[in-house]
């Protein structure tokens, strides 16, 4: 007969046998949980090695691309800058070696010459990363020689010979081109020292100045005299201040910019392209734009201020005249007033060959607005303006409280004998001091010739006289 009785030795033998059991059954299962992880682990690491192994390789050609950009763009400045600084040098022997010419025929193929140069010296300039503020005066000055050498070479292609007054402008030119140059060269002997790296040395701090623009030194109107040497009328170059007090403190963005010049300053012309070229951050900042019209390409700058244009620069087609003078005047003033330059007037004209040179002012109450001056070029061949310059009006237009506390026929008392007024006008001016007044433009014509003379309306004193003389059939006032 069976013993069915359990003994203690019994019970703990099973019970041990049970924990074994449950042991083994608990490493199975997680030997086999750690087995079935295993491919999930492996396609986790893999899948981390490939992401890695992407990561790196665009890494790789980001880098690579980069210097290779940046090798491209370190090559685009160094080839700008030394040709502009060839250019330059060309440019001051070419004015040197003027002086010394003797036939029209060998003075025209020299200013063939410089303006050549200014092309390229111009060209190497927008090229180049420099402060705008610090190389906005340079720019208008070899665009301003390169105008004066084109006048010049239509007056010799006529046959006609240059006055000695328009051969010494040459002599400021000069003095210019030996300031340009010392800061050039200076910044060439600190180049060759230091392994100089354009693109390291192209960005901008905080103040809007970078190591090159520093290192061609100062080249703004402070610290060069440039020369105002194109067709200017009376006060067209008074500009006693960088304060700019004619632009509205509304800023406009690049788009409006783009369709001012496209639906305002060029409305109704279907032909006309506009490209965005680049911002300009000096005392009138802007957005500068590219324009062709046909086959005519003309360079175009509308301030971020207010929305307006302030420079306008193109060609003249070849041919004679079709334009009369009065028709220029009118076509000068109805294109300012039609882009925002309220209340203009024609208060100067001088024509070379067939362009047509007018400088408008505003007219307020029956004042002229001398400080407010924009100049505007109108080629006669082409029937259209393609030059504009509204910098004065930018930095000075403001509403003014005017007084004219003298009588006119007590200011002309001042006048002295023997002259003829043929005009009287008032007027706002700007005296060399800076100080603005209101006086009285007298047009008066003398045995010798004509004069402008203006006198204080409050204190009845004469401020300023101008007399007109003739250059080569050019009038100027002096």
């Amino acid at each position: 007969m069976r013993n069915n009785n359990i003994t203690s030795v019994d019970f703990e033998e099973e019970k041990n046998q049970t924990e074994s059991n449950k042991k083994q059954s608990e490493i199975l299962k997680k030997k086999s949980r750690a087995q079935k992880l295993i491919p999930w682990l492996i396609v986790v690491i893999v899948s981390l090695l490939i992401i890695l192994t992407c990561v790196l390789i665009a890494y790789y050609q980001v880098y690579t691309s980069g210097k290779q950009n940046a090798n491209v763009l370190e090559g685009v400045y160094t080839s700008s800058y030394y040709s502009m600084v060839d250019n330059v040098n060309n440019l001051a022997v070419d004015v040197a070696k003027y002086s010394t010419l003797t036939t029209n025929q060998a003075k025209l193929n020299s200013l063939q010459d410089m303006m050549l140069d200014c092309n390229y010296i111009l060209s190497g300039l927008s090229v180049l990363p420099i402060n705008e503020e610090n190389a906005s005066s340079a720019t208008k000055f070899f665009n301003q020689v390169n105008g004066l050498c084109e006048a010049y070479s239509n007056t010799l292609y006529r046959g006609e010979s240059l006055t000695q007054d328009e051969e010494l402008v040459f002599d400021e030119i000069g003095l210019v081109l030996g300031k340009i140059k010392e800061n050039l060269n200076s910044q060439n002997a600190s180049m060759y020292d230091s392994g100089f790296n354009f693109v390291d040395s192209s960005i901008f701090d905080d103040t809007g100045m970078n190591e090159l623009s520093a290192g061609l030194g100062d080249l703004t109107s402070d610290s060069i005299d440039y020369p105002a040497m194109i067709f200017d009328g009376p006060f067209s170059t008074a500009l006693e201040t960088t304060e700019v007090k004619g632009l509205s403190e509304n800023e406009i963005g690049k788009d409006e910019a783009y369709d001012y010049l496209k639906n305002t300053v060029y409305k109704n012309r279907s032909d006309v392209k506009v490209e965005f070229d680049k911002e300009t951050n000096g005392d009138i900042a802007t957005f500068d734009f590219n324009v062709t019209i046909g086959k005519k390409t003309f360079y175009a700058q509308v301030s971020k201020r207010g929305g307006l244009l302030i420079t306008l620069s193109g060609y003249a087609e070849t041919g004679d005249p079709i334009m009369k003078n009065e028709q220029a005047m009118e076509l000068a003033k109805t294109f300012a007033n039609n882009i925002g330059f309220e209340s203009m007037d024609s208060v100067w004209l001088e024509v070379h060959d067939n362009v047509a040179y007018i400088n408008l002012a505003p007219v307020i109450r029956d004042v002229i607005m001398y400080p407010d001056l924009v100049k505007v070029k109108v080629d006669l061949t082409g029937l259209e303006v393609i030059g504009f310059e509204a910098v004065n009006y930018a930095l000075n237009h403001v509403e003014r409280n005017l007084e004219f506390v003298v009588d006119t026929s007590d200011a002309e008392s001042l006048l002295g004998f023997d002259y003829n007024v043929l005009k009287v006008s008032k007027t706002v001016i700007r005296l060399d001091s800076g100080r603005e007044v209101s006086a009285y433009e007298f047009m008066v014509e003398r045995i010798d010739g004509m004069y402008f003379y203006y006198i204080d309306a409050n204190q009845n004193q004469i401020v300023k006289t101008m007399k007109l003389v003739m250059t080569n059939g050019v009038q100027k006032l002096i």
